[in-house]
């Protein structure tokens, strides 16, 4: 029986009543904690490397090409150049009516997601498109695209709405639909221009995946039909919802949002305990936020603990971070030992912010994100903030996020210190702005087996202190284990910076790398500007091209998040490297050199050492500041006195030298411990 509002209302207000007048409390029921039954697999030197997901994608490098269409791609990582923030750094680009580009796929299914770009406006509010899809040369359907959620501009370190000259990022956004015709292996889906609007599209990749049943409401369930909502009407539904998880959770039973798309036209505060709220797939029931105002939408949670939330694809029509004040999270504030999975996120200011501004409703532990799809944020993935704890993110796809993509941030405002998160088996890629994974303090964190690539004005590791909090005060250690970096690191950030693949800065102390894999980073592999104690072991560095193969991205299959014993679908060795061009940063145990004397005399430095026995050769660093931030020589030399000789020496009035021993064995290299500064005038 469909209930209407006024009813909702007085079924709701009658409960409260009745159960108080009882002297019971609301939702006594008994429940095992739902965060316990789904165990993060453990770190693997030999496993799968990355999340598994149920998509194959097909790569514009792959694709034929008709028309004027064009292959474009960015060689040299230009933050210009819209190609840099295409996988592999490339995509196609249809340029005329008529162009198109089609694969030949190998997979089935009728579920396709589509990475594209297409033209900004003057204004910054974006304009409407279309490209048209056949299978086997037929016409399926009409996609409709925008730009209205695209381009972000960074002349300077934050972003504008509107082109300001500076860097054009968030350049590509995706769109998925259902095929009226399924593909099957050797089928043919084409993307054709046919727009009347002679405006030009580019296509990163498409990602091809069968579509699971839809998800039959639940026999102890409260439907939010019964409480007025209705699908696919363009009529907010935000009452229904919210009369709908206040009752269910009153009466101890779980919440059902049946297949369609609902509008929700404010945020909604979620204050539950130990129920389940599901939609009926991700594929099949769409939440919609329907404000572009600050604080516009999301859903907050409120006092809320061992809640499952699950099955749904949540959209939201924010286009602005409104100056870092947007406050419009798909997920925000507190949620206790709850679990997220299979939940699938566009455009929001960020996925998941977990932390209590309000000092009175706890905090966020032991809390899991679970095969969830954070997708095309202006700002974080997630970020686990204010004291979240023994909290976890793993299997999930992290992509197109405008700062960080997995984030620790142990902000002191009114909270405890954070320890023991675990980020693992994640894809993060195409960040364009900060670190795929970031992790800002802390203690006992493990972030191991994720696959991380492709990164815009970003690092692929990132660790400081820039900001307030605990920052590393009380870390004894935070482990990184078996993660793969490919492409990552920049030439230059929002903040004109240059960034490594594995970027330390500030009192970053006593986190430990182990067995990670670093291919083709876009600058510095690995940057350690003080080193309180950071330990690099077998870390890998692969660079220039040829001789090695980059692990390839992770292959589809399907992923059981109640499962333990996680078999590899995309692996690569733990220790086999090419020794002809594998660069292996060990664990230092090399002496640390000293330099007897510095000195300079015009354009000359004169340098002596003490002699260290047993080792290749000594590396030189002369640079203009204490930190080496601002180097302008370094050098390899195998003798203890010698002179470097430089034009740009003689420029400067004050110069810092540092100098360390290194010994090559067999194509690896291990470095001991720079060495005191010397400061010469």
């Amino acid at each position: 029986m469909k209930r209407t509002v006024k009813q909702v209302i007085t079924i709701g207000v009658t409960l409260s009543m009745v159960m108080a007048s009882m002297g019971i409390e609301f939702n006594t029921k008994a429940a095992t904690n739902i965060a316990d039954t789904y165990k993060v697999p453990v770190a693997s030197s030999t496993g799968t490397i990355g999340a598994i997901m149920p998509y194959t994608r097909y790569d514009s490098e792959k694709a034929e090409l008709y028309g004027t269409a064009v292959f474009l791609e960015s060689s040299d990582y230009g933050k210009m150049k819209v190609a840099t923030q295409a996988s592999n750094q490339s995509y196609v680009k249809l340029r005329a009516k008529g162009d198109y580009a089609q694969w030949k796929v190998t997979t089935d299914g009728s579920g396709v997601t589509m990475r594209y770009t297409m033209p900004d406006t003057s204004d910054g509010m974006g304009q409407s498109g279309s490209l048209d899809v056949y299978v086997n040369g037929t016409y399926d359907q009409t996609v409709n695209l925008t730009s209205y959620h695209m381009w972000q501009y960074f002349a300077g370190g934050n972003p504008s709405d509107v082109n300001d000259g500076g860097a054009p990022l968030f350049a590509f956004d995706e769109v998925h639909f259902k095929l009226n015709k399924s593909l099957k292996s050797g089928d043919i889906i084409r993307i054709v221009n046919n727009d009347s609007k002679n405006l030009q599209y580019g296509i990163d990749f498409i990602e091809v995946e069968k579509v699971p049943d839809k998800i039959e409401k639940l026999e102890n369930a409260e439907s939010v039909l019964d409480y007025g909502a209705i699908p696919n009407d363009g009529k907010d539904d935000y009452a229904a919802f919210r009369d709908c998880i206040y009752v269910a959770n009153n009466l101890h039973k779980d919440v059902y949002i049946p297949e369609g798309t609902y509008h929700l036209s404010k945020t909604l505060t979620v204050k539950a305990e130990n129920i389940k709220i599901t939609g009926a797939g991700m594929w099949h029931t769409n939440l919609k936020f329907t404000s572009d105002q600050q604080y516009g939408g999301g859903i907050s949670g409120n006092d809320c603990k061992n809640v499952e939330f699950c099955n749904m694809y949540i959209d939201s029509n924010l286009r602005s971070r409104y100056k870092e004040n947007a406050v419009y999270k798909c997920f925000r504030d507190v949620f206790e030992n709850c679990v997220f999975h299979d939940i699938w996120e566009d455009h929001f200011e960020c996925g998941f912010w977990f932390g209590d501004y309000d000092q009175n409703t706890g905090y966020s532990d032991g809390t899991k994100i679970v095969n969830c799809r954070i997708r095309n944020n202006f700002a974080d993935g997630v970020n686990f903030c204010q004291g979240t704890s023994n909290a976890a993110v793993y299997n999930c796809s992290v992509r197109n996020n405008g700062d960080d993509g997995l984030a620790m941030w142990n902000n002191d405002y009114y909270s405890k210190d954070e320890v023991g998160n675990i980020f693992a088996y994640n894809t993060i890629e195409l960040g364009w702005r900060a670190g795929a994974i970031a992790v800002y303090g802390g203690d006992g964190h493990r972030i191991y087996n994720n696959y991380i690539c492709d990164t815009a004005m970003s690092a692929g590791i990132h660790l400081n202190t820039v900001f307030s909090g605990y920052k590393f005060k009380n870390t004894k250690g935070i482990y990184f284990d078996n993660n793969t970096l490919i492409r990552t690191g920049c030439k230059e950030d929002a903040w004109k910076s240059k960034l490594a693949a594995i970027d330390l800065q500030g009192e970053v102390k006593n986190v430990i790398f182990t067995n990670n894999n670093i291919y083709d980073s876009q600058t510095d592999a690995v940057r350690n500007v003080e080193n309180r104690g950071n330990i690099f072991k077998d870390t890998k560095i692969f660079s220039g091209g040829t001789g090695y193969t980059i692990p390839a991205y992770p292959a589809a299959g399907i992923f059981d998040p109640l499962r333990l014993d996680i078999q590899p679908t995309a692996t690569i060795s733990a220790n086999k490297t090419d020794d002809s061009k594998g660069t292996t940063v060990s664990k230092n145990k090399l002496k640390t050199v000293v330099i007897k004397k510095v000195s300079k005399k015009g354009r000359k430095v004169k340098i002596k050492l003490k002699k260290i026995s047993s080792v290749t050769g000594y590396q030189i660093q002369i640079s203009r500041n204490k930190k080496f931030t601002k180097k302008i020589i370094t050098k390899k030399v195998n003798k203890v006195s010698f002179v470097i000789s430089s034009a740009k020496i003689k420029k400067c009035k004050k110069l810092y030298v540092r100098a360390r021993v290194y010994q090559k064995n067999k194509g690896t290299m291990r470095t001991g411990k720079w060495s005191k500064t010397k400061v010469v005038k």
